[in-house]
């Protein structure tokens, strides 16, 4: 159990938590959410005391052991993998090199004290479980994304994405009371995030986490507490839905501001109104006093600030984007790539996937011309205009500007105000856009690298892992300006939810060989899941009576493959009307924006005296109008027959 009660926190004048509280029941799997910045760590660092609050208080159940997953510095970086995930447990780690010690005495020598000896130790050792352990160790690794072969391997062969998949195997085994977890799915590929959900699904103990991979979040958190506005806001069930109940709460919070802003208007009216007369003296203090001791309503702050970014126009390229023929690319003695065929066709957006070393980043940066490659040849098409965002495109800015200087730095075909909208969209707005790079958090810079990006006329984007340190709302505006991107998308992700709403294409990479599947990501899942049935199932099956096939039980993979068909069907079905909802709402938007000129020209004195050309316009409007109408129709009927369909579905 945590209790957090009229918490206080801020750093110099910045607030970070005020009268902020919440409880979080034992066995509970909680979501932590919150825009960037808005005090999620904080709240972790204070819960493990690496905080201190300045006021308020955290109760935890007494003799509850927690454990935070933290960047460690290795004390002894020769230790082995496998070593490092047991190090949790030193008295077993003891008992074992004392148990090998005294197998080296027995192989040498015999006797009845030695034998006694070391028949304590081993039923000691049993007993607190140091067998189970190193059984649970190696699959924890396993899970992480270690083969076999790799947990003897020292600490300082390591990249910092994998030391931080030891840190993480190393708190699971530890299996504390209270686990907390900071983005967790951080330097995981996609079969270790979903290793590690179903690993947190059977958890015994709490767990807290933060994580912007929606799709994660859905499957394992049952609770969310949001951060916002200082406090601490708790929503019972899961993340879809919190987000219902936080709609439903926003237009709750907005009327109960119109109705507090109206009073206040009322209220400042008659105090000006009355100040200078006597006979109102009493009413106009009390008055005074009430607006004082007022609790504003304040009003949600990713609400007001969500924007919706348009990317420009980008010129039409040639048909095929880029080929790659018999291309090799080998480290030393290791080849990644050996005679391999790749084309990208206009319009697709290919989603790369597959374990992380299996040569993703590498075939991103060939194709971006920043990495070179042993043989082969890499062909453009016809005016294809390419841009990469590398992950570590965030040291390229330059500390020293503001934002708004670096973005002006490539945008110059952009006008004053259009800049401005530009980092409006990408949630910097006023004051903000004068803030210098090196004092951005790394979500804020990711944003400022992306609108960099974003703000050109390309055709073809190259995207290494483009959601990192992004937050939800940050990712939800980068999706739905992909969404409507007219050019090339070639991109690399882990967040699943990312690559549904934008991939109609999946590339997997896998032992120096790519295979491509049509379709979204559960499409691809699907299709994996029917391979593998295909390869499984025997050659000849004998034919069963259909009275047994329909008692049968169902198992978990034809309950998969049901879903996976049902989804790709309903899929299907979505996809065209989804097509013409957006092309429908992009017309009805044109149409308002011509009613709107149309209206002012209308009522321009120089238009209403012209004899040939007022009955001009007035005829359009006309015609503006009857559209305008029947497309709304049709719009609101595709919405209906969208909303029956995913009810349908979701009998």
């Amino acid at each position: 159990m945590i209790h957090i009660q009229h918490l206080k926190k801020q750093f110099s004048s910045r607030v970070i938590f005020d009268e902020a509280s919440a409880h979080i029941p034992p066995k509970t799997r909680v979501g932590l959410v919150g825009p960037n910045g808005s005090g999620k760590t904080t709240l972790l660092r204070m819960l493990i005391g690496q905080e201190e609050p300045d006021a308020g208080s955290m109760v935890i159940t007494k003799g509850a052991r927690l454990g935070y997953l933290k960047q460690e510095v290795w004390e002894n970086p020769e230790s082995s993998i496998i070593a490092e995930t047991l190090s949790g447990f030193p008295e077993v780690q003891a008992l074992e090199q004392k148990l090998v010690q005294l197998e080296q005495q027995l192989a040498e020598q015999h006797g009845e004290e030695l034998l006694e000896r070391y028949g304590e130790l081993r039923q000691k050792f049993e007993a607190l479980g140091g067998y189970r352990l190193e059984h649970e160790a190696r699959a924890i690794l396993t899970g992480m994304g270690f083969k076999p072969e790799q947990h003897f391997l020292p600490l300082r062969t390591l990249s910092g994405g994998w030391m931080m998949r030891v840190t993480l195997a190393k708190l699971l085994l530890s299996k504390p009371e209270v686990l907390l977890l900071d983005e967790p799915t951080n330097h995981l590929d996609l079969d270790s995030i979903v290793w590690l959900e179903n690993f947190l699904l059977e958890y015994p103990g709490t767990i807290v986490l933060t994580t912007h991979d929606q799709v994660f979040m859905q499957s394992v958190a049952e609770r969310i507490i949001e951060v916002s506005l200082h406090k601490l806001h708790t929503y019972l069930g899961d993340f879809e839905s919190y987000a219902e109940q936080k709609a439903a709460r926003r237009e709750q919070m907005e009327a109960q501001l119109k109705t507090q802003q109206k009073k206040l208007e009322q209220t400042e009216r008659f105090i000006e109104r009355f100040r200078y007369k006597a006979t109102k003296a009493r009413q106009v203090q009390s008055r005074i006093k009430m607006l004082e001791k007022m609790e504003r309503v304040q009003s949600e702050d990713d609400a007001v600030r969500a924007m919706k970014l348009r990317l420009p126009q980008p010129p039409r390229s040639g048909l095929e984007v880029t080929r790659l023929h018999k291309v090799e690319k080998r480290y030393g003695a290791n080849v990644v790539y050996a005679q391999l065929d790749f084309t990208v066709t206009r319009g697709e957006k290919i989603a790369l996937v597959g374990p992380n070393g299996a040569g993703k980043s590498t075939l991103l940066k060939m194709i971006a011309g920043v990495l070179h490659y042993e043989s082969g040849a890499i062909h453009y098409g016809h005016e294809v205009a390419l841009e990469y965002y590398a992950q570590h495109q965030l040291e390229n800015l330059n500390p020293n500007a503001t934002v708004l200087e670096e973005i002006t730095s490539v945008t110059g075909h952009l006008l004053p105000q259009q800049r401005r909208s530009l980092l409006g969209a990408f949630l910097f707005t006023g004051e903000d856009v004068y803030k210098p790079v090196e004092v951005l958090s790394g979500g804020e810079k990711a944003r400022v690298a992306l609108a960099k990006l974003l703000g050109r006329p390309i055709n073809f984007l190259v995207m290494d892992e483009p959601t990192n340190h992004l937050d939800i709302l940050a990712r939800q505006i980068l999706e739905d300006a992909l969404a409507d991107y007219a050019g090339t998308l070639l991109f690399i992700s882990h967040d699943r939810a990312f690559i549904n709403a934008l991939a109609n294409k999946i590339v997997e990479v896998k032992d120096g060989r790519l295979c491509s599947y049509s379709g979204n990501y559960d499409e691809y899942l699907w299709q994996k899941e029917h391979e593998r049935e295909a390869d499984e199932a025997p050659s000849s099956v004998a034919p069963q009576p259909q009275e047994a096939m329909v008692s049968a039980p169902q198992s978990r993979k034809d309950d998969r493959r049901a879903r996976a068909e049902r989804h790709q069907k309903k899929s299907q079905e979505l996809r065209p009307l989804k097509q013409r909802v957006a092309a429908l709402e992009k017309e009805i938007s044109a149409l308002e924006t011509e009613k709107r000129a149309l209206l002012l020209e209308i009522c321009d004195p120089n238009v209403m005296s012209a004899s040939n050309l007022y009955p001009q316009k007035l005829k359009r409007q006309r015609e503006l109008e009857t559209i305008l109408e029947k497309n709304l129709e049709d719009w609101t009927a595709l919405n209906e027959k969208m909303e029956q369909l995913e009810a349908e579905y979701n009998v």
